[in-house]
């Protein structure tokens, strides 16, 4: 005669090796999980100190959810386009800060916001000439820009063109010379990055003016992206541990550190 409790307790108890077995081997695979993070030059949120060390508002924030999570990640900085190409074709990748708009949605798995702040045109204090009311009237200067950066399609349809009024450069060093040395009349910036802007080139927020917030409706702030082919485990444990850290303090404390 069949014992059934017996044969009952038998399946709970397979049952439950079962669940933990997995559980275990998830966490083993996520200790092993290797992940490259892809990231541009733009600080406070990212960028190489005088050390040669990667820092930044969000890379220590990701740096900090990666060991909460187990997980081993590996930052490189690269130029923009060159990251965003790679994060696309790179499996075990991902990306900060990056812009979420309704074109890159379907392209990764995403985590976030992460800290960001509102974009501002900015001109020098000595161009006492230009002065500007609205938005509408910020086309009539000129303005540079990283090239292939989510701003470029932005400014576009405020009414900037390229060849005329917008100039698209390599990277932010060139465009700051230029802009220093009154060639070119506007950059973008914002709260917690024009002093990182200006002070390599000896200059401080005093010697600017902000004028016009750009707004930006189809940006959702910055962001983390997963290639998607990252295991969905992996992105819901890191975010997961995201969370959590950002409800202690909404990330004041990384953001303190960087103040200028």
């Amino acid at each position: 005669m069949i014992n059934v409790s017996s044969s009952v307790g038998i399946v709970i108890i397979k049952s439950f090796l079962i669940l933990v077995f997995i559980f275990i081997s998830h966490y083993a695979q996520a200790e092993d999980f290797k992940l490259t993070v892809y990231t541009e030059h733009f600080s406070p949120y990212n960028f190489e100190n005088k050390a040669g060390q990667l820092v930044g508002i969000n890379l220590d924030i990701v740096k900090d959810v990666c060991i909460a999570s187990d997980i081993t990640c590996e930052f490189k900085i690269l130029p923009w386009k060159r990251a965003y190409s790679l994060v696309q074709k790179e499996k075990h990748s991902g990306i900060i800060s990056i812009a979420k708009t309704s074109q890159r949605t379907p392209i990764f798995n995403w985590v976030g916001p992460l800290a960001s702040s509102e974009t501002f045109f900015y001109k020098l204090k000595k161009n006492t000439q230009l002065k500007m009311n609205s938005l509408n009237e910020a086309k009539q200067f000129s303005l540079a820009i990283v090239r292939g950066d989510i701003y470029e399609s932005i400014v576009k349809k405020v009414g900037f063109e390229a060849g005329k009024n917008l100039l698209s450069i390599g990277d932010e060093k060139q465009y700051m010379h230029l802009f220093l040395n009154s060639k070119i009349d506007l950059i973008l910036g914002s709260e917690y990055t024009i002093g990182y802007q200006l002070s390599p080139f000896g200059y401080s927020e005093d010697d600017v003016v902000r004028l016009q917030e750009l707004p930006l409706p189809e940006i959702a702030g910055n962001y983390i992206a997963f290639n998607k082919s990252v295991p969905n485990y992996i992105v819901e444990r890191f975010n997961r541990e995201f969370e959590k850290l950002k409800k202690k303090d909404n990330f004041s404390a990384y953001k303190k550190r960087y103040k200028r």
